[in-house]
């Protein structure tokens, strides 16, 4: 007997699959992660949450439901980037991850973005209208305000700014107006971006909430 290398079960020495993960004992690069989760962070990447957003929305839309998208910001990256060493900046975006992830409900999906500029990471919230949207992200940036990351980053504090666009539910008889999924998606995140952008031209606020209307 072996263990997986990916989740660490046991396996027979000579087996192709791992039977409790699904992943490829002989091929890392074939496993059912690959290609849309983020290496460093260990989230979903940009790929994997567009496709999502635009699943959402369509779902959203059809059944006329709330539905949130949250841009989070990591704050003074720059400072980070110049400071620290790549592998702290890996460490530090790997515990923020993890630090996002307790502050969203089971039933909200988080995934990393724009890994080549800023870090920003992107949460789905089903469900989710404008207010709760805000408070939202009021409980995140608290969550990453108040922990400590000098253990992953060597940053003892960092702060998050956030930005969110909804689709607002417009109850209709007809699907006329549905667009496709790559429509809702740029959409949304531009949206959610736009907010971000109004929030720190403010200066005041470090949320700032969108509204979407398909």
């Amino acid at each position: 007997m072996t263990t997986c290398w990916y989740c660490g079960s046991e396996v027979p020495a000579n087996a192709q699959f791992c039977n409790t993960c699904g992943h490829s004992q002989s091929d890392r690069s074939s496993s059912p992660l690959f290609g849309v989760v983020d290496p460093v962070t260990g989230i979903w990447n940009q790929k994997f949450v567009e496709a999502l957003i635009g699943q959402e929305a369509n779902r959203a839309v059809r059944y006329h439901r709330p539905l949130s998208v949250l841009v989070v910001e990591l704050d003074h990256a720059e400072h980070i980037d110049n400071e620290l060493g790549q592998a702290q900046v890996n460490g530090l975006l790997s515990e923020l991850s993890e630090t996002l992830g307790r502050a969203i409900r089971d039933t909200d999906t988080l995934g990393f973005l724009e890994a080549d500029r800023s870090p920003h990471f992107v949460i789905i919230l089903p469900e989710t209208d404008q207010q709760g949207a805000t408070l939202a992200a009021d409980k995140i940036r608290r969550a990453v305000a108040s922990h400590d990351f000098s253990s992953g980053g060597g940053w003892q504090r960092i702060t998050v700014s956030c930005g969110a666009a909804t689709i607002l539910p417009v109850p209709t008889e007809s699907e006329a107006g549905l667009m496709f999924r790559r429509e809702y998606t740029g959409n949304l995140l531009r949206e959610a971006y736009n907010a971000l952008e109004s929030g720190r031209s403010a200066g005041t606020n470090r949320t700032s909430v969108g509204a979407y209307r398909p």
